[in-house]
């Protein structure tokens, strides 16, 4: 792959005896942007594209801890609107070599691989941090950072920094750099180009930090490739063309796939984990990306030959997912259901596949362009995992006033069409009010966590006051295995308030639903939510 990027850039910039090209950024047909977290999102990356824009570089990590947040979700995006990308990391404090590390890392877990057509080489970028220079920087430790990604990803790195930086950060020895292209910033108008380092220059010239480009909002950093839209397209490893960016967008097998973490939540979170447990790896489905998922995924990876971080990235979905149809049973298929119940389809997940998932299926199918045949496969798996999951989950067609009773019936219909399964127990939803119930599917929409309900309007809960259980204004919800997700939501993200007696109480309101959660513990056991709807 390094003769590759000798091609790509060698006679622009790595022999070392260009001259000075006097003309200004406009002259240069190539054009791109970089982005990270500071500029404002979401970023419409197709019209960047249609704007004539070929190339773009996103901030992955800083230091040897940093992810920027917005990475994974950048690349992928800008990659599937058919713009050349790579990903860049920001040199701060820390050894090159454990700098390296961390951003291998994170660039591996978002798909990147260095040699993927439209994936251009990876990116360091060497500058002042408030003005001074990175702790403990040098020659050799630039060195050290490029072999270790040279070696990982099979390309030179670019290589971001200024004249300033060499002379002052790097002593002036900048013999690390030599094999590298060189990205280089310098803002003043007119055709006055960025100053060599060590004899040589630019490959990527950034002349702006308050650019605009269609797509994006606010001031963006532009820059301008020295050389021929053909060489860098060679550069990302694809083929001679006149048009903008990159190839067609990837196929499953190279598709990319959402990243999830320690921290993540939701549905992807909740379906990686039914497919752990498919897998043989025990993980509650609470769509909480914890150390037990963590702790699962790396398990499955070390067992799969992946590196064993525990962040499902490309590689671990292509290792987890498998192909479920027609009589399938067990935990991947909750996994599918998880992910159809998410785009609106009334489907319990109860791990059978019926025809209400195979319907379900290939409606989704249809929808997205797909073979449909009612079998999740890879190309299915990943349209639905990549897919924008519905924001709101059908209403009832007639939805009953705020205080108006409702029978089991409706109310588990209601439930079953927000992908809320049936109580469990003795629990009865006879006679409760509408509102009560909009407020527990509110709940489920605003937390993204999976609800179990444990106790309605059954007889045994206490009578006092207007707003009980048997008046309709009350649901109990579980606390234990996936009942966690909801704990960990209300605790984190509700306003705590007096405690009732001796359990703790939190507010809230969802959708204009005034909720009171009161985490109560009984002294004859069974801790639960009590919540009261009004």
């Amino acid at each position: 792959m390094a003769v590759v990027a000798a091609v790509g850039f060698g006679v622009i910039s790595a022999s070392g005896s260009e001259r000075a090209q006097a003309a200004s950024p406009a002259a240069y047909s190539a054009k791109g942007f970089d982005t990270s977290h500071h500029n404002a999102h979401p970023i419409q990356w197709s019209a960047a594209a249609r704007a004539g824009y070929s190339f773009v570089f996103h901030k992955a990590t800083q230091g040897t801890g940093y992810r920027d947040p917005k990475f994974a979700g950048d690349f992928a995006g800008s990659s599937r609107a058919g713009l050349m990308a790579a990903p860049y990391h920001f040199y701060d404090s820390g050894s090159g070599s454990a700098q390296a590390a961390h951003f291998i890392r994170t660039a591996r877990a978002a798909g990147y691989d260095g040699k993927r057509p439209g994936q251009l080489p990876p990116v360091v970028d060497l500058e002042k941090i408030r003005g001074r220079c990175p702790a403990g920087v040098s020659n050799a430790q630039v060195s050290d950072f490029l072999a270790k990604t040279r070696q990982a990803f099979g390309v030179n790195p670019i290589v971001y920094t200024s004249k300033d930086f060499a002379d002052t950060c790097l002593r002036g020895n900048v013999s690390a750099l030599a094999n590298s292209p060189l990205w280089q910033p310098r803002y003043q108008s007119g055709a006055t180009e960025p100053a060599p380092v060590g004899g040589r220059y630019w490959s990527i010239w950034q002349y702006t930090e308050t650019g605009s480009v269609p797509g994006l909002r606010g001031n963006v950093d532009v820059n301008v490739y020295k050389g021929t839209l053909t060489q860098l397209r060679r550069l990302a490893h694809l083929a001679p063309g006149s048009g903008a960016g990159t190839a067609k967008p990837a196929t499953p097998s190279t598709a990319l796939w959402p990243v999830l973490k320690s921290g993540s939540r939701g549905v992807n979170v909740t379906t990686a984990q039914h497919l752990l447990a498919a897998a043989g790896h025990s993980t509650t489905a609470d769509g909480i990306y914890g150390p037990a998922t963590r702790n699962a995924a790396a398990a499955f990876q070390r067992s799969h030959r992946l590196t064993a971080d525990g962040v499902i990235g490309p590689n671990t979905w292509n290792k987890l997912i498998r192909t479920v149809r027609s009589g399938s049973s067990g935990s991947a298929v909750k996994a599918a259901q998880a992910q159809l119940a998410g785009y609106g389809n009334r489907i319990a997940v109860d791990g059978a596949f019926g025809p209400a998932t195979r319907n379900a299926a290939i409606a989704f199918q249809r929808s997205h362009g797909l073979s449909a045949d009612g079998v999740i496969g890879p190309k299915t798996w990943n349209k639905l995992i990549n897919g924008a999951k519905k924001a709101t989950w059908p209403a009832p067609a007639k939805p009953a006033p705020a205080n108006g009773k409702l029978t089991q019936r409706q109310a588990l219909a209601q439930l079953g069409a927000a992908g809320i399964k049936a109580p469990v127990g003795r629990t009865s939803l006879e006679g409760v009010r509408a509102r009560t119930i909009q407020g527990v599917i509110a709940l489920k929409k605003k937390s993204g966590c999976t609800i179990t309900i444990t106790g309605g309007t059954e007889s045994g809960h206490s009578t006092r006051g207007n707003y009980s259980h048997a008046n309709g204004y009350k649901l109990d919800l579980r606390t234990r295995d996936e009942g966690r997700c909801v704990t960990n939501w209300i605790k984190t993200t509700q306003r705590k308030g007096a405690p009732r007696g001796n359990d703790a109480r939190w507010h809230g309101t969802l959708n204009g639903i005034t909720a009171e959660y009161v985490y109560e513990i009984p002294r004859n056991g069974g801790t639960h939510w009590d919540i009261t709807f009004i």
